[in-house]
């Protein structure tokens, strides 16, 4: 063998493994995208009073539900929850899609899916994924910290 052949070998190897992992990673929203507040249903443009990333902290989204993200077109986002479980006639798939877009200084959900059981009208997903941040007190968004800050179905935690 000759001397150079083990380092291009180990070269190769290592530059193999740092390929893999690069084009492998999960693809997911920009820290920019999920912080911004999301909007409510109605095209006025109401807030929520929450960042996308705390609304699915508060509901557990992050926990140990398996969860994709994809990117259908520049600005905009579509997640999805999906788990496998066993049925009466064999493994039964439950799914729910959200997909998210930018407008301006929120973020929107302009789509939801969903297998048989949840809801795949818009408004009451957001109602649906509001509870848990409204319930655990959140911390909310700068612009709804200051006094008389409101939102769509925002409750002020007491003091």
């Amino acid at each position: 063998m000759k001397p150079y052949a083990g380092p291009l070998m180990l070269l190769v190897i290592v530059g193999g493994v740092l390929l893999y992992r690069a084009t492998s990673a999960d693809k997911a929203p920009p820290r920019d995208f999920t912080e911004t507040e999301l909007a409510g249903p109605a095209p006025d443009n109401e807030g929520t009073c929450y960042s996308l990333s705390t609304i699915f902290i508060a509901n557990g989204v992050f926990g140990g539900v398996p969860r994709t993200w994809t990117s259908p077109r520049k600005g905009a986002w579509t997640l999805t929850l999906e788990k496998v479980g066993e049925g009466a006639g064999g493994p039964v798939r439950e799914f729910q899609t959200w997909t998210f877009e930018q407008h301006a200084e929120q973020v929107r959900m302009i789509e939801a899916d969903a297998s048989q059981g949840y809801p795949k009208d818009i408004e009451e997903n957001l109602n649906r994924l509001l509870e848990a941040p409204n319930a655990r007190g959140s911390t909310p968004v700068d612009r709804c910290l200051k006094d008389g800050g409101t939102g769509y179905r925002y409750k002020k935690k007491q003091q």
